[in-house]
């Protein structure tokens, strides 16, 4: 009955209990990396990376965010989903698994 009357309250006086949607962003590991390689994104905000790898030229077999504690195997040429949380401000670094180079960044503002 508590959670009745707390919800009803909710939703009548006007209060948001809304999730921020995630900013999706579609990026290609071609010959030449990660493309696009800088992504800007609101501080606060979830990301869902939605990587394709489109080449066995590169090391960029699996991707790295090192300050997230993620990596992920990124087979060829099917699209992978890499959900990031919510960031704070600052840059978020993005790059192959044998961190051999940053591939990209997300600028979060």
């Amino acid at each position: 009955m508590k959670s009745f009357v707390l919800l009803t309250t909710l939703l009548f006086s006007g209060i948001s209990i809304a999730k921020t949607p995630a900013a999706e962003y579609k990026l290609v590991i071609t010959e030449k990396g990660y493309v696009p390689d800088h992504l800007s994104v609101k501080a606060g905000t979830p990301v869902v990376l939605k990587i394709t790898r489109q080449t066995n030229a590169t090391c960029a077999r699996e991707v790295l965010v090192p300050s997230q504690n993620i990596r992920v195997e990124l087979p060829l040429n099917k699209e992978v989903s890499v959900k990031v949380a919510a960031l704070k401000k600052g840059e978020i670094k993005f790059g192959c698994a044998m961190n051999m180079m940053v591939a990209g960044v997300i600028n979060v503002e």
